[in-house]
């Protein structure tokens, strides 16, 4: 139960993030300068499929973890799904917007 109530609070969420991109952590503080930089509609497609992602993974691990017989660790499967979901989402996060590099 607790993994639908998870996964679809992700799934919504990032229908909300496409949506609306003020939710993005840290975007409604940037200057308009650095805003205009930012490709807000690849942005917020890219953080809508990873939250539907981690939402959809976290549901299906739960039933196939079930399947399994796998009780013990059926309540950390929307925890699992973030685990591994996250790298990918940070890795793409920079291929949007290249991490900045010290000067020398």
């Amino acid at each position: 139960m607790v993994a639908w109530i998870i996964g679809v609070f992700l799934i919504l969420l990032g229908f909300a993030v496409k949506q609306w991109p003020n939710l993005i952590a840290g975007y409604k503080q940037l200057p308009e300068a650095k805003r205009q930089k930012i490709d807000v509609n690849k942005l917020t497609s890219m953080l809508r499929n990873m939250l539907v992602l981690m939402g959809s993974t976290g549901i299906a691990l739960h039933y196939v973890f079930a399947w399994f017989n796998w009780y013990a660790i059926q309540s950390f499967a929307t925890s699992i799904s973030i685990f591994f979901v996250t790298p990918l989402l940070i890795i793409r996060l920079n291929e949007i917007i290249p991490p900045r590099r010290p000067k020398e």
